[in-house]
């Protein structure tokens, strides 16, 4: 549930923007290597199967959520959040900026997590009390984390959205064009020309663009479609 009284200068909705444009930034100024990229990529899909796990599960404004990954942390889809924004932190290289960004998350998520725990409880009652009492907020600990057996419990494909499969694809391919961005800093134009006509030598180059494009495509055709599917129910309005 997205929180719009909140106007400060950084909140949930532009926190991303801004992580996004520090990490290109900075991957044209730090040397990634094998470690970035294993860290990254392993967080990167730990986000992304946690939005998908906290969204199959998910009944929102219905039922209390508090099975599966919700027995776990009360808000998994903002860790999927977390998650994922770190991933793009580690594949930039910058060090500084993944240090801070814990700093930001909390910032720009605090005024939503107050407002929604606000509405949970008033929804709920003594239900979602006792279920926060025992339940870590973002981050699980050493006694949530011993349910991870049950994290699917309560899940179910029919709630994953096209929309939230488009979210997921646009994530990815966000992490193999900052990867692009490290194989291109140093060759400049050259570079780019191999993007069209790779030699043997820009082979990396050449796969992370048709990665990260066609992961791109991808997510815009979906887009669309989840567009197409809301716009019936629109018009009858």
């Amino acid at each position: 549930m997205s929180d719009p009284t909140n106007k400060s200068l950084l909140n949930r909705s532009n926190l991303r923007d801004l992580v996004l444009l520090l990490c290109f930034v900075s991957a044209l100024i730090y040397k990634f290597n094998t470690f970035n990229v294993i860290a990254g990529f392993f967080l990167l899909a730990a986000g992304s199967f946690l939005h998908i796990v906290s969204k199959g599960i998910l009944i929102r404004n219905v039922v209390l959520s508090n099975k599966g990954i919700y027995g776990i942390v009360r808000h998994p889809y903002y860790l999927a959040n977390y998650l994922v924004d770190i991933s793009f932190c580690i594949l930039s290289s910058n060090l500084y900026l993944l240090l801070v960004y814990p700093f930001l998350f909390f910032w720009a998520y605090g005024p939503t997590l107050r407002k929604e725990e606000e509405y949970l409880a008033t929804q709920h009652g003594d239900s979602f009390i006792n279920y926060s009492f025992g339940i870590p907020q973002i981050l699980p600990d050493g006694a949530s984390l011993k349910k991870w057996r049950n994290i699917f419990e309560g899940f179910s494909l029919k709630r994953i959205s096209i929309k939230e499969c488009s979210r997921v694809t646009r994530f990815l391919s966000v992490g193999f064009a900052l990867l692009l961005v490290h194989e291109l800093k140093d060759e400049g134009l050259e570079g780019l020309k191999a993007l069209v006509l790779p030699t043997k030598y820009d082979y990396d180059e050449f796969v992370f663009f048709m990665i990260a494009t066609a992961l791109f495509v991808l997510s815009v055709i979906l887009t669309r479609i989840a567009h197409m599917h809301r716009l019936p129910r629109n018009q009858t309005v």
